[in-house]
């Protein structure tokens, strides 16, 4: 039986410039398809600075009510919002208004910390209308609609 020979792999192989046959064929498989689009893309990013007491009382609250801390502002500015009698459903696009900017700067942003979540829209429309009711900021509205959704649920103990 007559053995073939293999190449050896160590050796190199040129091509001469201008030769149609390559060594190496590209790959043709194609990057798969996503089934089903993102559920959180009409989610919008929204932040605050919120100093250390009120970030100790969210953790605390995540821990009781089990919610994340997507779910724990959403509940505290919607229980805000329907406390100072904001709509429950906001017109469609007010979402995409600018958060109003804090009336009076914070004296030492360093000792404050930037917490950002992706709010529901008409969570985030309630927001700007209560930041425009109440003539604040929405680094004032924030933390002000989180302590008190934090009373409330230290009130009735809910968890």
């Amino acid at each position: 039986m007559a053995r073939h020979r293999q190449p050896d792999p160590r050796q190199v192989t040129f091509q001469q410039p201008g030769d149609s046959h390559s060594l190496a064929e590209p790959r043709t498989r194609s990057a798969p398809q996503r089934g089903k689009a993102a559920t959180w893309t009409n989610r919008i990013n929204t932040g605050s600075r919120l100093d250390e007491d009120t970030i100790e009382r969210m953790n605390d609250a995540i821990h009781r009510t089990g919610l994340g801390l997507q779910g724990v502002w959403e509940q505290a500015i919607n229980y805000h919002c329907d406390q100072i009698g904001i709509p429950a459903e906001m017109p469609p696009g007010s979402e995409r208004e600018r958060i109003p900017r804090p009336s009076e700067p914070v004296a030492d942003p360093d000792s404050l910390t930037l917490i950002t979540v992706r709010l529901a829209p008409n969570t985030r429309a309630r927001l700007i209308a209560g930041c425009h009711l109440e003539e604040l900021g929405g680094q004032e509205f924030v933390p002000a609609a989180l302590n008190a959704w934090f009373d409330h649920i230290d009130q009735t103990g809910q968890s």
